[in-house]
């Protein structure tokens, strides 16, 4: 498949817009159930501040079932958070959010994208691959509750 996902179906009724103050409510709620450790809305706000972020929000129908966020510094970006609404998943719109944050990097002529993904987040991480990311390091210890490694990994643009 050349390492590049198939686009979401163009009927989904998912939309893909910058992330917004106005989205940090349900963001905030979507973090706390993906993660162990969520981001604070400072964090997401700080993003949301940032014109070289890459901060975005899916809606459905106006609901926020999921966002993503990604930093850039000059040619490199990361892929800091990426959640979807549990009764969303498997409905294309993690892919949804990566392929916008892939096209907003290629916009902004990022060379190189980076993540991290639990080492147990098998999903997650086939997505990725799907999208052409490959393994490039193990960070030890990296995740807490429960102390769990971190898969690093890259995708060249």
């Amino acid at each position: 498949m050349n390492g590049i996902a198939p686009a979401p179906k163009k009927n989904s009724p998912v939309k893909i817009f910058p992330l917004a103050e106005e989205h940090l409510d349900a963001v905030l709620a979507i973090e706390k159930r993906a993660f162990t450790e969520p981001w604070r809305r400072e964090d997401f706000q700080r993003l949301t501040d940032n014109p070289e972020a890459i901060s975005l929000a899916a809606l459905d129908e106006g609901r926020v079932v999921g966002y993503s966020c990604c930093w850039t510094v000059i040619e490199t970006a990361e892929l800091g958070n990426l959640a979807v609404e549990p009764e969303f998943q498997g409905r294309g719109v993690a892919r949804a959010l990566l392929e916008a944050t892939i096209k907003a990097c290629r916009k902004k002529m990022i060379a190189m994208l980076f993540l991290e993904v639990r080492c147990s987040n098998r999903r997650a991480i086939e997505l990725y691959e799907r999208y052409g990311f490959v393994r490039i390091g193990l960070r030890r210890g990296y995740y807490t509750h429960p102390v769990e490694d971190a898969l690093i990994m890259k995708l060249s643009l």
